[in-house]
């Protein structure tokens, strides 16, 4: 009955009912404290003081992109291999696997980049304006925009998302660095007016500043030194469509994610028709194998069948011999992640050059493509790929080369080789390391590079660990080498929070130098000369000198050879059942995850059916195989 109370006093206020105010939701004492002690940062106007000559834009010229002919209704079945290791959306252990689902992916900014036109749209903001020394961006948010526990989207909650991002309690320095040094300061007008200040000028300014996001500043009422705990298993609200409550969250069984009875984006342009399901049901399953069996039952809608052993095993197999089971291909147009092995450089012996560059010669990734991928991947070349102008072109990957590698290592001292064949160093000291790969199918490859450095005198002993356990292995930098790869997006690289020293050591009150744990510099990578390219790029106002600044960088990072190429996926492979529809186009340009912008829906009422026929062997048709090509580049 609650439930039912609070959609309906929900839709009341997206109706047009009064809107509770800002104030009577929750004034944080330490936030206004925080605020009155950086005057130059926080400011506070009327709306009167806004400038008289703002041109205000919605990006209502832009097109639809979502299918009008998308249903409501139904529980999306999917399987995933962990089970979240916090639900807290920052802080130590939150970059996980899941996460994107949980938040990226239903969450919204002040302002969307159309993913087809690239152009900006109207998101948490319905209207926004430029100064004319393009340094402030004005925003009018939308009043009927609601956190996912039914609670206003106010200024003061982003007001409070420096607060919050820039509190040691959250023990996440990616953040800390990235709200104190990318924005100039905020100013409130009134609780639906604020602008956002640039602390300089540079491209593509509009949308730098409408990338900020509203906190919940209500949740956080207990927000203090023990965040860390106190927020561990808590699911942070969202301006999205979908919600995890607390019975919802059953660790290493199932994880839920559940539709708004009344979602405020349904009468948004550019959010209707999206985030149809009514539920995201997602089941821990650890083997890949058996829920691959389990999609092929009927028992999840939709599987990645990426591998090549999946993608092709899927035609021997009847839910696609019969016609029930879709396979689909789509190529986007999309920075492509760094899959590649990650060597630590504060770890011996790969704290010495000459090794790493022996270990990027006897690492035989050509085969593994030709042979482990069939061909249909593609050998990525460097750390940032994808981004057009800002990709050094000419930076190759270093090819396999046993001769390449045993010069390599025997610059570094491991010149003779031991009874086994493995090298060893003066003192006697083998070539060994650890290569750490997380148990999916990719560890079947493990055989390949194995084999492939043994033949260059350097042994790999090997480990697959579940994703929960390899992730905290790696942020806790106790790896030697890790094979992983990083979500990429947006415009040009950002390579600070992998390759800046800052994220990479620390020093203890003894002077000791340690590995600075919880950051995304898994290589140790601390090179002053690249420091200074990275923190010019990040300071540049002009295009063409930052494209120049980011051929540099890439070049050092190429040339400290911490990073090893692996390989580059065109698009992604998808196979799902007949209830499951997608859009003409299957997905938009900017997009990585048949699941990302919710542009699906479902026909519940067929599932049991279909199953039924499938189950009597009947035949629904000829096998599909789709190709969504509109997108493709290469």
């Amino acid at each position: 009955m609650h439930r039912l109370l609070a959609a309906l006093l929900l839709l009341a206020a997206t109706l047009g009912a009064a809107p509770m105010r800002p104030e009577e939701v929750f004034a944080d004492p330490k936030a206004a404290a925080f605020y009155a002690s950086r005057p130059e940062f926080f400011r506070f106007a009327r709306p009167e003081d806004l400038p008289k000559d703002l041109v205000w834009k919605d990006g209502s010229e832009e097109p639809e992109f979502a299918d009008p002919a998308a249903r409501r209704g139904g529980t999306l079945r999917l399987m995933s291999r962990m089970s979240p290791p916090v639900l807290r959306r920052v802080g130590p252990n939150s970059n996980h696997g899941f996460r994107g689902y949980a938040y990226d992916a239903n969450d919204f900014n002040l302002l969307a980049t159309h993913p087809n036109t690239l152009k900006p749209i109207a998101s948490l903001a319905t209207h926004w304006a430029m100064s004319a020394d393009g340094l402030t961006a004005y925003f009018r948010l939308d009043p009927a925009a609601r956190f996912t526990d039914g609670q206003p989207v106010r200024a003061d909650d982003y007001l409070y998302t420096f607060y919050f991002n820039l509190s040691p309690w959250i023990q996440a320095p990616w953040y800390a660095d990235f709200y104190g040094r990318e924005f100039g300061g905020i100013t409130k007008y009134d609780d639906l007016t604020i602008a956002v200040h640039a602390p300089r000028r540079r491209p593509d300014q509009l949308m730098w500043l409408g990338g900020l996001q509203p906190t919940p500043r209500h949740f956080f009422r207990d927000f203090g030194p023990d965040y860390v705990t106190a927020y561990a298993q808590r699911f942070q609200p969202t301006t999205g469509a979908y919600e995890i409550r607390p019975e919802d969250f059953q660790r290493d069984q199932q994880v839920t994610m559940r539709r708004l009875p009344v979602w405020w984006g349904d009468a948004r342009r550019f959010h209707r028709h999206r985030y149809n399901a009514d539920a995201l049901e997602f089941r821990i399953v650890r083997e890949t194998d058996k829920g691959y069996q389990m999609f092929l039952q009927g028992e999840f809608d939709l599987q990645m069948v990426g591998t090549p052993r999946y993608w092709y095993g899927l035609n021997e197999t009847p839910a696609h011999r019969l016609g029930y089971v879709t396979k689909a291909q789509f190529h986007n147009e999309f920075p492509r992640p760094p899959y590649g092995i990650y060597l630590n450089s504060l770890r011996p012996p790969l704290d010495n050059r000459d090794v790493r560059v022996g270990v990027q010669h006897s690492l035989d990734f050509a085969r593994v493509i030709d042979t482990f991928y069939r061909g249909d991947y593609e050998r990525l070349n460097q750390f940032c790929e994808g981004y057009g102008p800002f990709t050094d072109a000419t930076i190759k990957a270093r090819p396999y080369s046993p001769r390449l590698a045993r010069e390599a290592f025997a610059r570094a001292g491991y010149d003779r080789a031991g009874k086994d064949g493995i090298l060893v160093d003066r003192q006697g000291r083998r070539l060994s390391l650890l290569l750490t790969m997380d148990d999916s199918d990719r560890r079947k490859f493990l055989a390949t590079l194995v084999e492939s450095a043994r033949r260059c005198g350097l042994e790999l002993r090997t480990e697959a660990l579940e994703q929960t356990t390899i992730y905290r292995k790696a942020m806790e930098k106790r790896h030697d080498m890790v094979f992983w790869a990083w979500s990429a997006t947006g415009k040009w690289p950002d390579i600070w929070q992998s390759h800046h020293s800052a994220n990479a050591v620390e020093r203890t009150a003894d002077g000791r130098v340690l590995p600075k744990r919880q950051t995304n510099n898994l290589t140790g990578t601390a090179l002053p000369e690249l420091d200074a390219l990275i923190d010019r790029f990040r300071a540049s106002e002009d295009e063409a000198e930052m494209i120049g600044l980011a051929h540099r960088a890439q070049r050092l990072v190429h040339e400290d050879a911490a990073f090893v190429p692996g390989f580059r996926v065109p698009g992604y492979r998808v196979a799902h059942w007949p209830w499951l529809r997608f859009p003409a186009d299957l997905d938009v340009r900017s997009s990585d995850d048949p699941l990302a912008y919710g542009l699906f829906w479902l026909e519940p009422e067929g599932r049991e059916a279909t199953l039924a026929d499938f189950r009597a062997g009947k035949r629904r048709g000829p096998p599909v195989n789709a190709s969504f090509d509109r997108w493709r580049t290469d």
